[in-house]
């Protein structure tokens, strides 16, 4: 699973053989170990298929939840296994496509069988002992996940900016104030919010920031040399600055104080 590191060593072999048992000079044989299942009985349509091997009760996990599981996973090619954990914890977000949706049909208590082919695992690059183009099948029970509560968002009516600098910054005072304004030889003291700039998702949050001026990016520290101490500002990104892999994004800050920058280290 991408970013879940695969058990480094797997569990001591045992050993113990059975008592040998002598009848008419026949020795008795120990007991086949039985083949693992590599097939499943449900495909999905992304291309995930799944056999329930023990159904589970209650809620789902999301996208955004984090799971405690018990898994092993083997090469459908041969059935050799490549990776095992127990009491494993990761979120769903950071595992194989195929493993993700296979956590989301789940319910705590369930045991299921996923067969992952190639485009939903490690594709033609592999990863460690999987080869290139390699067809997964993991066995896994969903023993718990947890949800992260919501992410506040931002109302509309404050998403936005209504003064623009020559540069392209865009801010809107939330909060006059009368205190001085920061100079490149001040450190800022701040509470910010990042936001999304059309969702409005605040994707993180910040008190008591400490941001010497002088090694601010050029924009942050126009931004925060606009600031009265004790002022609110809201400030939008250029529109030119946001790309598909990363969106506009929005900042609301707060100037809580101003100090002597710390001298810079050789």
């Amino acid at each position: 699973m991408k970013n879940l590191k695969p058990v480094a060593a797997l569990a001591a072999l045992s050993t113990a053989f059975a008592p040998i048992v002598f009848a008419n000079t026949a020795i008795a044989a120990e007991p086949t170990a039985a083949k693992p299942v590599l097939t499943c009985k449900i495909k999905t349509a992304e291309g995930l298929s799944y056999t329930v091997i023990k159904a589970g009760a209650g809620e789902k996990p999301g996208a955004d939840a984090r799971v405690e599981v018990n898994y092993s996973g083997r090469l459908a090619s041969d059935g050799s296994e490549f990776d095992a954990g127990q009491g494993a914890k990761f979120k769903i977000g950071g595992v194989i496509p195929g493993f993700a949706q296979g956590l989301k049909l789940m319910q705590p208590g369930g045991k299921y069988r996923l067969c992952i082919p190639a485009a939903l695992g490690y594709g033609a690059e592999g990863s460690g002992p999987i080869p290139a183009n390699s067809d997964l099948v993991f066995e896994v029970e969903l023993l718990s996940f947890t949800t992260p509560p919501p992410k506040p968002v931002i109302a509309p009516a404050d998403r936005t900016c209504n003064q623009t600098t020559a540069s392209g910054l865009g801010y809107a005072v939330m909060k006059a104030a009368q205190g001085r304004v920061a100079t490149d030889a001040d450190m800022a003291l701040v509470d910010f919010s990042l936001f999304d700039a059309e969702t409005g998702v605040v994707d993180q949050q910040r008190q008591w920031e400490k941001i010497p001026l002088a090694m601010a990016t050029p924009m942050f520290a126009e931004a925060l040399k606009l600031m009265p101490l004790g002022s609110t500002y809201r400030f939008c990104m250029p529109s030119s600055a946001a790309t598909e892999a990363e969106p506009a994004t929005n900042i609301i800050v707060t100037l809580i104080d101003l100090r002597p920058a710390p001298p810079a280290e050789d």
